[in-house]
């Protein structure tokens, strides 16, 4: 089951933000193993992958002290990773042609804190605590930003 952490002081461009950290199972969930797959899919830079918003996103929400990620990738994003769409029936509430590959939760300190644009996902075995991940330094987090905006109404 993936794990979902806040932390700060892992955004260089933004040292006091707080980053949504999700930590996947490889072997995990089918969500886990898609978003392990979409690694080879990004682009380098900066010691992280990149992830396109025009591929896929992260949606975040904030409700009392609890914080929701939920991953929305397009259909041609899994594709080019060998990851069948149809096995993510839930559609991104921003764009419904986004599939839903992931959704976790956590535990936000207080008092409310600043988050950066940035949502970094790590692989993981179970059981790897963050800190591991973190000072391993090897295995480069995969990156995607925060999804595109709602439109609003036209009157």
């Amino acid at each position: 089951m993936a794990r979902l952490y806040v932390r700060s002081d892992l955004d260089p461009s933004d040292r006091d933000a707080h980053v949504a950290v999700l930590v996947v199972d490889p072997d995990g969930t089918p969500g886990e193993r898609a978003l392990d797959r979409l690694g080879s899919y990004c682009y380098e830079g900066d010691g992280v992958f990149f992830l396109l918003p025009t591929d896929g996103w992260a949606e975040r929400t904030l409700d009392g002290g609890r914080l929701t990620v939920s991953i929305a990738v397009y259909p041609y994003a899994l594709e080019q990773v060998r990851v069948d769409p149809a096995d993510f029936p839930v559609r991104s509430s921003v764009d419904p042609d986004a599939a839903v590959v992931l959704t976790a939760e956590v535990a936000v300190p207080a008092p409310p804190v600043r988050f950066s644009e940035a949502t970094a996902v790590f692989t993981g075995a179970p059981g790897t605590p963050l800190e591991a991940l973190l000072a391993a330094g090897e295995d480069w987090p995969m990156v995607l930003a925060d999804g595109p905006a709602e439109e609003e109404p036209v009157n």
